[in-house]
């Protein structure tokens, strides 16, 4: 894995964006959570998200993750608190993922093509796949960030924002009061 990368890092990086989904989901009205209104649902964005998690840790000790094969679970887009405990379940599960070498190969195999009609894959690795879930939760929650703007819900400051873009805004301000 990359210089400085370790299994305690990613399952640490797993962790705090399921926490800070849980602490975000716990400020929530069940009718907020399921509100269908324009950008989708909050609940349509976090039922994506989980279940990129849930597949991967469901078959992370299988030769692939088909990605495609996510529940698309309606209760979990439209219970908040039916979310609340899969995060949670989420969080006691990824644990086991200290056990497996973040080297190993896996594939990983999804839809990309809307002119073809089957998956492609590509090798990967268990940190990989672990980084890829992670991101794209963050994606997600930005998304969350947009429809929660536009319906006056607050969200956290950082709430969905890479960390990346964090430490870089971190260092600009730095710059500027240096200046």
């Amino acid at each position: 894995m990359g210089i400085g990368m370790s299994t305690n890092h990613l399952l640490a990086a797993m962790d705090e964006v399921l926490e800070q989904g849980e602490s975000f989901l716990t400020g929530l009205s069940d009718a907020q959570y399921a509100d269908d209104g324009p950008g989708a649902s909050i609940g349509a964005h976090y039922r994506h998200g989980l279940e990129h998690f849930k597949i991967l840790l469901e078959t992370v000790n299988e030769a692939g993750i088909d990605y495609d094969r996510r529940a698309r679970d309606a209760r979990l887009e439209h219970e908040r608190l039916f979310a609340l405990q899969i995060i949670r379940e989420l969080r006691q599960a990824a644990r086991f993922l200290a056990a497996i070498p973040l080297e190993r190969a896996i594939e990983a195999r999804y839809k990309i093509s809307y002119a073809g009609s089957g998956s492609c894959s590509a090798a990967s690795t268990v940190g990989r796949e672990i980084m890829y879930t992670v991101s794209h939760a963050i994606h997600h929650y930005a998304l969350i960030g947009m429809i929660c703007a536009t319906r006056k819900i607050p969200v956290p400051g950082d709430f969905g924002v890479a960390p990346a873009t964090i430490e870089y805004q971190k260092q600009i301000e730095s710059a500027r009061r240096s200046a």
